[in-house]
């Protein structure tokens, strides 16, 4: 092979699992190339970036088969940030990277200073690692890559656990990079707009880990339209089209689409919805986790049935309360209250057939050996009969996509799979109150619109949602209220429409509002009082 990096006839399996992972897949990259990586959840492709770094079989124990050319330093962002981390401090853990380069120790308080302000980690160096917010991890990670130097830069979904603001700031840091260094970069991304306006190409892989298409950006978006569809594959909300062009040209085809898109929303606005009793609320609540308070004076009411988004920076808060509404993390001081009785006078018995919690992290509610018992779990704590048990946990294996891993160890499944193993047994029971923190995180469109359109279904039956996101178009499609956390406080609850609607709530909660209210805004049309 004569590439700068790429592969030839590329196969690779793990030895716990029986399908093929990448299916003969061939392909050469260029030295300063940027290059993307797309495909639906499970097609392989942090497989592949594992394989072209050396992760695998190096670390990661696979069957590789074909030939590989790798370079002799490379560099990989992982999807979980928590798994690359090896010190207890932010500073000790960007020295621990200098030290792989033989960095004088006189140099490295400069250089890791330097490192910290370029990706925007603006906390203490001696701050412990594990307090960080999931977002502040990802820019310690990318500090500890960008430390390496290294021939090559590996990046797994390396905004994943951003919001939509940091993660804007993150594609232009690594865009800055990369037109100052010419540095070869390769991604894996499930969010384009920010990231593929400045790919040098684009490769596509199917659900079988093929390579159905290799191109340029626009090429491969042109070409390849219909099967990025069907596969599920998020497409970008605006390239190729050129932002300035869509809101000077009212007759655009996109600022058509956003135009209807808002007049919808309006309507919406404008009918209500009707009210309903209080399921939650809270009378002047702190909350926090171990001995920080993360956000106090917190008082919102949450109406039953309601589908209610919780939004705001990374460290704001979000997940801490979500957590403070089940018990896993305990008020600090104020109350919470579920159907008018005090959060702490319900037994865990009755509170937990009331509610069901999905964590960021999937890992972390794991308990059993296979992905059939993981789901089944539940009901055989409830003496579900068997046929009940196998005819109800089959059918959500279906319905996740995750039929073919029915017998496999959840942990060896991939992130996105993983994901939606955490929230299929939630489904598995009709309670009343679901809590959900980043449950699309990591999924392609396709399963993320089913498992929104399955919550949707459950809330029309009268279940109350209760969900973290960093998607604000979920947000706004779906959500009766939104609260936002911001500095400390539950800073805002009402509709999707009126924050995206209200400029200084934008500005002043640092949110990137759907393109329909940007169009909105970027035409100072007036929103009715």
């Amino acid at each position: 092979m004569n590439s700068y990096l790429g592969c030839n006839n590329l196969s690779v399996s793990f030895y716990n699992r029986s399908e093929t992972i990448l299916d003969s897949v061939s392909l050469s990259i260029q030295k300063g190339e940027k290059v993307l990586i797309l495909g639906p959840s499970g097609s392989g492709k942090s497989t592949l970036i594992s394989v072209l770094s050396g992760m695998i079989p190096e670390h990661i124990e696979a069957e590789v088969k074909g030939e590989v050319n790798r370079r002799k330093s490379a560099g990989v962002m992982f999807q979980d940030p928590d798994s690359q981390f090896c010190m207890l401090r932010v500073d000790e853990e960007i020295a621990f990277s200098l030290e792989n380069r033989c960095v004088p120790r006189e140099e490295m308080e400069r250089m890791i200073s330097s490192l910290m302000d370029q990706v925007g980690l603006n906390v203490d160096k001696k701050t412990p690692i594990e307090t960080l917010s999931g977002g502040m991890k990802q820019r310690l990670a990318l500090a500890c890559l960008l430390a390496l130097e290294p021939e090559v830069l590996f990046f797994d979904e390396p905004t994943a656990q951003l919001d939509p603001v940091s993660r804007n700031a993150i594609f232009a840091l690594l865009k800055d990079v990369s037109e100052k260094t010419g540095q070869t970069m390769v991604f894996v991304e499930h969010v384009l707009d920010g990231c593929i306006e400045w790919m040098d190409r684009v490769i596509l892989l199917n659900k079988n880990g093929r390579i159905i298409g290799d191109g340029k950006p626009g090429d491969i978006l042109r070409l390849f339209q219909r099967q990025m569809k069907e596969a599920g594959i998020w497409l970008p909300k605006l390239y190729p089209a050129v932002w300035e062009e869509v809101v000077r040209d009212e007759n655009h085809p996109l600022a058509v689409k956003l135009s209807a898109e808002l007049k919808i929303k309006e309507r919406a606005e404008e009918s209500g919805t009707p009210k309903s009793r209080t399921l939650i609320r809270t009378e002047d609540a702190a909350i926090g986790y171990r001995k920080k308070t993360v956000a106090d004076g917190i008082n919102v009411q949450i109406p039953k049935g309601a589908w209610v988004s919780v939004i705001g920076e990374n460290g704001s808060g979000k997940s801490t309360f979500l957590k403070s509404l089940i018990r896993l993390e305990a008020v600090r001081k104020g109350r919470i209250y579920l159907e008018d009785c005090e959060l702490k006078k319900w037994s865990d018995k009755e509170l937990y057939d009331k509610a069901g919690f999905v964590f960021q992290n999937p890992e972390l509610q794991f308990i059993q050996d296979t992905v059939f018992e993981e789901i089944a779990y539940g009901a055989r704590q409830r003496n579900w009969s068997e046929e009940e048990i196998e005819k109800k946990t089959s059918g959500l294996l279906q319905e996740f996509g995750l039929t073919s891993h029915r017998k496999a160890h959840p942990f060896t499944l991939s992130l996105g799979q993983k994901r939606r193993l955490s929230v299929a047994p939630m489904l598995l029971f009709d309670q009343d109150l679901l809590l959900l923190d980043e449950p699309t995180f990591g999924q392609d469109e396709k399963t993320s619109g089913e498992l929104i359109k399955r919550l949707k279904e459950r809330q029309e039956r009268g279940t109350s949602i209760i969900m973290v996101t960093h998607d604000m178009d979920i947000v706004d499609r779906h959500s009766d209220q939104v609260i936002v956390f911001h500095k400390g406080k539950a800073a805002y609850q009402g509709t999707p429409y009126r924050l995206f609607s209200d400029r200084s709530l934008i500005r002043r909660f640092s949110i990137v509002p759907p393109l329909h209210y940007k169009l909105m805004h970027a035409r100072e049309k007036k929103v009715p009082v």
